[in-house]
């Protein structure tokens, strides 16, 4: 966070965090463990990825644009994530 970022900033970025996550959750398990060890891994390695997954590498790309497409649609319909 930038040095200038106020308690105010802290407590909507909790909250939209809070939003993101909630609607991850509400993702099939399958998005659910894609998403996150892609949004938490620097470089993700495909091949590891695939095979802790079970699933082809190939499918991983296609996949994951799938899971935040549905990711994006409930968030854009959510009043509480805002614009």
């Amino acid at each position: 966070m930038a040095a200038t970022t106020t308690p105010e900033d802290l407590v909507l970025l909790s909250d939209r965090q809070q939003v993101l996550w909630r609607h991850v959750n509400d993702l099939p398990e399958r998005c659910r463990a894609l998403l996150r060890v892609i949004a938490f891994a620097a470089a993700p390695d495909y091949a590891s990825v695939a095979a802790s997954l079970g699933m082809p590498v190939g499918s991983i790309g296609p996949t994951r644009g799938r899971c935040l497409a549905k990711l994006r649609t409930a968030l854009e319909t959510d009043p509480k994530w805002g614009h």
